[in-house]
């Protein structure tokens, strides 16, 4: 008898919190396929890019970074936290840069990016895809 009271009321302490983590909501997976609005300061000036992020046949991703006046970085590596995407890019320049940028549920994201003596904070927006 005694048992099952102390059963019971074992249960009874653990039922909430077990319930109530059942509740709370994780974010939803990051898929980071499409093309993204990013700003950042590059050697002291203000710079715009796009970034566009496509899916391979073996599951893997690639794409580019471009800006006018900096030209096309390709991505050779993009890997996926949670909602964080930690890249590599090989620049024009012949220099490998990286960037480690969250994307919130709502498309922005921020972060920073980091390239042979430079670096610094990296925002923007998912642009929305065409229908």
């Amino acid at each position: 008898m005694k048992l099952r009271l102390l059963a019971a009321g074992l249960l009874a302490l653990v039922l909430p919190a077990a319930l109530g983590a059942q509740d709370t909501a994780s974010p939803a997976p990051l898929d980071p396929v499409g093309k993204y609005a990013v700003q950042t300061v590059v050697q002291g000036q203000a710079a715009d890019f796009e970034m566009v992020v496509e899916k391979k046949d073996d599951g893997s991703y690639t794409g580019t970074l471009s800006n006018p006046n900096y030209g096309t970085s390709v991505i050779v590596s993009l890997k996926i936290e949670g909602r964080t995407m930690k890249v590599v890019l090989s620049t024009p320049q012949g220099t490998e840069a990286t960037a480690e940028v969250t994307v919130a549920e709502d498309g922005t994201l921020d972060g920073s990016w980091a390239m042979q003596g430079d670096g610094g904070k990296m925002t923007g927006k998912r642009l929305p895809t065409p229908s």
